[in-house]
């Protein structure tokens, strides 16, 4: 089984699914893949993506309704990707930004060219916060990769590291299949996730990254990265 802990399905919302015939086609099209848990994470950005909480409630009714129809193994719960913004404790805790699945763990992005810097500073401010960071992407932002330095600090610091399915299969590009496997080979890694926004070029397709995985790096990392990790964030307030 698989759990997917970062995608953009919900449609109408942001760069993701457009119609509510493609969620519900990226919803089968994630079950047929093996996902039994599933979070969406619909961008949230005011500045970016607007003020969208009445239309994510609805396309996730939508989608709770169509999977307990068609998929009732499925599980659904829901969070936000949130771009990183200095004043963006502010929107959580006026309840317009949310954790994963009503959690302590916050799966945020930045704009790629950021400075490692920024990123290490920003990831402090959401730890005093009373939130546990989760780096959406990690594999991304090339000026966390000359070494493992800054990642290396990250972990220290308890910052969840979340890597995209495409990458080490060389989907997003020679950079990201280059980052992520040195991530996944330094055993860095805290889990991967499908970041899907259509059916066509970013498709809900985690199993072909869950076999690579077993096959080069052993079955019991990709259990963790793919299911046991993911389970424990979703559930970790129960």
């Amino acid at each position: 089984m698989i759990a997917d802990l970062h995608n953009h399905m919900l449609f109408g919302v942001d760069d993701g699914a457009k119609t509510e015939e493609e969620m519900y086609r990226l919803i089968d099209a994630s079950f047929a893949d093996g996902v039994r848990q599933l979070c969406f994470t619909p961008h949230y950005h005011p500045g970016y993506f607007g003020e969208h909480q009445k239309q994510i409630a609805s396309a996730f009714e939508l989608a709770k309704q169509y999977a307990a129809e068609h998929h009732p193994e499925l599980a659904l719960s829901l969070g936000n990707e949130l771009r990183y913004e200095r004043s963006c404790i502010e929107w959580l805790e006026q309840g317009r930004c949310q954790t994963l699945n009503g959690t302590q763990y916050l799966l945020v992005d930045f704009l790629y060219p950021e400075p490692a810097e920024n990123i290490l500073d920003a990831m402090l401010r959401i730890l005093n916060s009373g939130y546990t960071p989760v780096l959406a992407h990690v594999e991304r932002y090339e000026k966390f990769h000359r070494d493992l330095r800054e990642v290396d600090r990250l972990k220290a610091w308890g910052v969840i590291l979340q890597v995209d399915a495409q990458s080490p299969l060389g989907g997003l590009g020679r950079g990201s299949k280059v980052r992520s496997r040195r991530l996944l080979e330094a055993g860095a890694v805290d889990f991967i996730a499908s970041d899907a926004h259509d059916l066509t070029s970013r498709p809900p397709q985690l199993r072909p990254c869950y076999d690579f995985v077993a096959r080069k790096y052993g079955e019991d990392y990709a259990q963790h990265l793919f299911w046991e990790e993911p389970l424990r964030i979703l559930h970790s307030n129960e």
